[in-house]
């Protein structure tokens, strides 16, 4: 993969899928990479929510489940994903970072019958689940579990855009918005995928 005039270039030389969402405003120089996921369980439906101006959210990059990738926004733009937010001395880290959203469900619910459930309902198989303790909470919950082609389809793109922008780090929604979020959650390997992305710098 690489970047080319803001875009995203697959390693077959064509250019991701792109659908235009409305939601962005001025040029930026993005320095971070931040880390999300979706809160749902397909990428159509975090691209269409993202698709409406009500919405008034959005993000660069929807990596789907099977690793497939559809971007939203020129990575030039600024996008509004992180929302209020804070690393370091910076503030309104939209202007600052290119946002990737994963399709994961995220923190799960367990019902009476044992079954885990999504925020809106909708069960998620015990074989994609782990109980696991978030960094900034203090009791352990269930986790919807990323795919290998995302974590690998993730990492190939930080790598592209490290390259391309000079990106300083790679951080979660949970690292700029720590009392309002919990994404991309304890299961993301955030550690591992970003000495991946900042080692391959060239």
């Amino acid at each position: 993969m690489e970047a080319r005039n803001h875009h995203l270039v697959l390693d077959t030389g064509e250019p991701c899928a792109f659908v235009a969402s409305p939601n962005f405003d001025r040029v930026i120089r993005p320095i971070y990479l931040i880390i999300h996921y979706t809160a749902g369980t397909t990428a159509e439906g975090a691209i269409q929510w993202f698709l409406k101006p009500q919405a008034r959210a959005s993000a660069h990059f929807v990596v789907d489940r099977d690793g497939s990738v559809t971007q939203m926004v020129p990575m030039h733009r600024r996008a509004w994903h992180a929302g209020h937010s804070q690393w370091g001395e910076l503030r309104d880290l939209n202007s600052f970072s290119i946002g990737i959203e994963l399709v994961n469900a995220g923190k799960l619910r367990r019902s009476a019958n044992g079954l885990w459930h999504t925020w809106s309902g909708k069960t998620i198989p015990d074989d994609q689940v782990s109980v696991a303790m978030h960094k900034n909470e203090k009791a352990e919950q269930g986790w919807h579990e990323y795919t290998d082609q995302q974590i690998e389809t993730v990492t190939q793109m930080g790598i592209a855009i490290a390259n391309h922008y000079g990106i300083a780090d790679v951080l979660g929604h949970d690292d700029v918005a720590p009392k309002r979020k919990v994404d991309p959650g304890p299961l993301f390997p955030l550690a591992s995928v970003r000495s991946r992305i900042m080692g391959r710098r060239t």
